[in-house]
């Protein structure tokens, strides 16, 4: 049985130099022979690679086994290739009688050597003198099962001697090296001395590790304490903690092979030392526990993406050659899910490898692992507002090197590896560490835009990292970030949030939360200064008004006096509500003395129109009513309660629980994404204890009390409800001697003086209408028309109407007792019905006498005296309906064009 030959098991590493005219002797020349055909060989495995390059994948079709076209290179430096899918339909068996190939053989117990079962795979087309067998009999003649078959293509190489001697002759014709490529059938259960134990490449170190999963902190409403936050952070610092000690002590025994250059021996022991001391710390030290979290995410980032570099580097450098020096495994016949299984990968060269780079950038971070552990430490708290600092970043999606480097690792210019210089790969192969934008980027003296992040442009930043605010008071914290906010135009907000249950410990921001309630408020207050104003005014024509008529009166200086001691009451307590009404809604809540002095000017204006009511006539509503019957003014206290219930309901809103609950994506970041909104959690004594972020802006709506400028008054209603609103009169009895002093002289002469003027004086006061009527003739009585009779029953229309108009008067007021009322109301009510008789007898006299009533004339007049005394009249009561009536019916009757249209207008009203 001829033995396999490898060529590269002894390897020549020497030639023979020829000299002139030198005999040359075999070995010289296979010297030269044997050196270039191994060079050629190594070169091969050490500069391209060994295994599968590409193709050569197997499977059964329905012609027998097919295999694509493909190459490959033996750990020998045989080549090994197919140039075009080549299809075998014939097999035979490969025993003994083929060169001996050590990886088919088992040694047995008897110590002979045993071959495994080994086919040979026929391409179709070829021809061949062994006897062959049709592989769709393959099942049935050798009982072996396709699916447990695992191709091999074997190069197999032997040495042939062709010389034959006889007995006269013995010429010597050389030897050959004999190199033919096959493809054989093995069982999968008989590969292993084809395998080989795993090779140490940087694929493999992956697939020995494992992930490192950074669990989150679940963050609920049922946190309200300080405590409670810890421990929630606590217990999932834990866990990473736990996973990660297991993970780290599995990087040296794996990846010592390539970390050689970077540690010397296995630095894992010294990781996990620094990991427990910092956890121990934190345990009894809660300041800075979210940063401690953020570290521990920092590491296991990574670990992660040091592992993840790792993948799919199958690299080998200087292959060892006896691991599979004539054979290359591809795969299962029939491949099932595991397409690669029982298949010789390709191992590159670091000459081609398209890894390299990412090796070199592995090595880099497992240094960079190594600072992070030995230089995290929480900063001292300072009381220097200049602490605080907000640094362009990245979010999270990116990865942690491309990120600005967190505040809690110190800078030691003068370690080996200090952070900067530990933290970006790319930056670092650049030499150019000092571009880190960092919390601590002064104290490694940055350069370009990291020195000066927030004056250079920020667009390619999605994240902004806000440190140096732990421990200090929320106060504080929010306006220096407020400031920073506004004074560089960044874009995100700041919100704070009470961590605890007392409401009356959330630090509110200056200014209020001005709403719509409170630009009603202002209105209303407005409202109220104005019609104050008007009142003040009002008030003071009125005392004018006492003061010029009523001197004639009996009671004139008890009414002058009252007046004026009215007047003063009035003016100063309006004065004194209406300037505390027009001010700020700081200045209003914070004042309430106004209250009294409303109530004071409301009881001294009613007051004032009671006590002067002898001598008074309301026109129409005066001020003094409007005031009197306003309810606009309490509501003021009902939008206060209002709004201090909204408030409450903003301030519960800053409660954590209750933030939380409106705002279930708030988690921790040390900063916050462009547009979102950085949360600053404080404990009850105002100290700032964590963050959180929100990735949408949350604006609390709370400003500074707006200028509230006094409005003009509406131009709407005219002056004259100060100056006509009102008239002072003489009272009852005295109008009533007014009356009788001007008529009687007139009676006198015309009459007998006494017998006639009792006649028609007591006629006129039962019945003036009779009286006033029956004259028909006579000369003017120097009154306001030139017709004397008309001119008196205008004249007692009008004494009728104001009659009406007092007993009305004192039936409203407010001190009667109900049997009183019910007297004076039943006076009035008489009084009504004849003031109606007295406007029949006054339209009567002018539709039977055929009165001229054109613009201008008496009868004119006397109609619009009737018009006024219609208006006097209770628009539902009994005189009214009689009244409308009787002058429906006289419209009907008379002929007088003029007043049938003054009677059509009056009745339409």
């Amino acid at each position: 049985m001829t033995a396999a030959i490898r060529i590269l098991q002894d390897l020549t590493t020497g030639y023979s130099i020829f000299e002139k005219d030198q005999v040359l002797t075999e070995s010289q020349l296979n010297s030269i022979t044997n050196y270039l055909n191994d060079q050629n060989r190594l070169a091969s495995i050490y500069l391209v690679g060994v295994g599968v390059v590409s193709g050569l994948r197997v499977s059964i079709s329905s012609d027998g086994i097919t295999v694509t076209k493909g190459i490959g290179i033996t750990t020998d430096g045989d080549l090994l290739y197919y140039k075009n899918d080549t299809v075998c339909d014939r097999y035979i068996e490969y025993d003994k009688s083929y060169p001996k190939y050590a990886p088919f053989y088992l040694r047995s117990e008897g110590g002979e050597d045993e071959m495994i079962s080994v086919y040979e795979l026929i391409p179709e087309g070829v021809t061949d003198s062994r006897s062959l067998t049709s592989f769709s009999e393959f099942s049935s003649q050798t009982s072996k099962d396709l699916s447990n078959m695992v191709a091999v293509l074997l190069m197999e190489s032997y040495v042939n001697d062709p010389d034959i001697c006889t007995g006269t002759d013995c010429d010597n014709l050389g030897q050959d090296c004999v190199n033919t490529p096959r493809l054989l059938l093995v069982e999968k259960d008989t590969i292993n001395l084809l395998l080989k134990p795993a090779i140490a490449t940087p694929d493999q170190a992956f697939r020995n590790l494992n992930e490192v999963v950074a669990e989150r902190p679940l963050i609920g409403s049922s946190l309200s304490s300080v405590s409670a936050l810890v421990k929630a952070y606590q217990n999932v610092c834990s866990n990473i903690y736990t996973n990660l000690v297991d993970e780290l002590s599995k990087i040296y025994p794996n990846c010592a092979f390539f970390l050689a250059d970077v540690f010397s021996a296995d630095p894992s022991e010294r990781w996990v030392a620094q990991l427990k001391r910092i956890l121990n710390d934190f345990a009894s030290n809660n300041l800075g526990f979210q940063y401690y979290y953020d570290f521990l995410k920092d590491v296991v980032e990574t670990y992660n993406q040091f592992r993840d570099l790792l993948f799919g580097d199958n690299t080998w450098c200087c292959p060892d050659i006896n691991w599979f020096p004539k054979h290359l495994l591809l795969g299962n016949l029939v491949p099932d899910s595991a397409p690669e299984e029982n298949r010789t990968v390709f191992y590159p060269s670091p000459a081609i490898s398209q890894t390299s780079e990412s090796l070199n950038h592995a090595k880099f971070l497992i240094r960079k692992l190594d600072t992070l552990i030995q230089t995290f430490q929480i900063p001292a708290i300072s009381a220097a507002t200049d602490s605080i600092r907000i640094t362009p970043s990245l979010f999270e999606d990116q990865l942690l090197e491309e990120r600005a480097i967190p505040y809690y690792y110190q800078v030691d210019r003068e370690e080996a590896n200090p952070i900067h210089k530990s933290w970006n790969y790319h930056l670092n192969q650049r030499r150019m560490n000092n571009r880190n934008y960092s919390y601590n980027a002064p104290n490694y003296g940055a350069q370009g835009a990291a020195a000066n992040p927030l004056r250079s442009q920020i667009g390619r930043f999605s994240f902004f990292r806000v440190e140096g605010h732990l421990g200090k008071k929320v106060e504080t914290v929010l306006s220096v970030i407020e400031s920073e906010i506004t004074s560089k135009n960044l874009p995100f907000t700041v919100r704070s949030v009470f961590l605890g249950k007392d409401q009356t410990k959330v630090v509110k921001r200056p200014g209020i939360r001005y709403t719509d309630l409170h630009r009603f408020h202002y209105l209303l207050r407005q409202d109220a200064h104005h019609q104050l104003e008007e009142v003040t005014q009002f008030s003071r024509e009125f005392k004018k008004k006492v003061d010029d008529n009523v001197s004639r009166e009996s009671n004139a200086q008890s009414l002058i006096e009252l007046a004026a001691q009215s007047n003063i009451t009035v003016t100063q307590n309006a004065v004194l509500v209406s300037q505390k009404l027009n001010r700020s809604y700081r200045d209003y809540k914070a004042d309430q003395s106004w209250k009294p002095s409303l109530l004071a000017t409301i009881t001294a204006a009613s007051e004032f129109k009671s006590n002067i009511s002898s001598v008074l006539k309301t026109e129409f509503t005066t001020p003094f009513d409007s005031l009197i019957s306003n309810t606009r003014i309490s509501w003021l206290d009902w939008l206060d309660e209002i709004i201090t219930k909204k408030d409450e309901a903003e301030d519960e809103k800053l409660l954590f629980a209750s933030f939380v609950s409106l705002n279930s994506g708030m988690e921790h970041f040390a900063g916050v994404v462009r547009g979102g909104t950085f949360v600053l959690i404080y404990d009850s004594n105002n100290n700032v204890v964590a963050d959180f972020m929100l990735p949408y802006y949350h604006e609390e709506k709370v400003e500074e009390t707006p200028e509230e400028p006094t409005l003009p008054k509406p131009k709407v209603r005219p002056d004259t409800i100060i100056d006509r609103g009102i008239r002072v009169i003489p009272s009852v009895d005295r109008r009533f001697l007014e009356f009788k002093g001007v008529i009687e002289p007139e009676f006198i002469k015309k009459f007998d003086q006494q017998q006639k003027y009792f006649d028609i004086y007591k006629e006129f006061v039962n019945t003036s209408t009779g009286i006033f009527t029956a004259i028909n003739k006579g000369k003017p009585l120097g009154l306001q028309s030139s017709n004397p009779v008309l001119d008196l029953q205008m004249r007692e229309d009008l004494i009728k109407r104001e009659k009406l108009e007092y007993l009305n008067q004192e039936a409203r007021q407010p001190i009667l007792t109900d049997d009183a009322r019910r007297v004076a109301e039943e006076k009035a009510r008489i009084a009504e019905l004849e003031l109606a008789a007295s406007i029949q007898a006054t339209t009567e006299y002018i539709a039977s006498s055929g009165t001229d009533v054109s613009v201008g004339t008496d009868g004119f007049q006397a109609m619009m005296e009737v018009s006024k005394s219609m208006g006097t009249l209770n628009q539902r009561g009994e005189a009214l309906r009689t009244t409308q009536i009787a002058l429906a019916n006289t419209n009907l009757q008379t002929n007088n064009i003029g007043l049938k249209t003054m009677l059509g207008n009056m009745l339409i009203r």
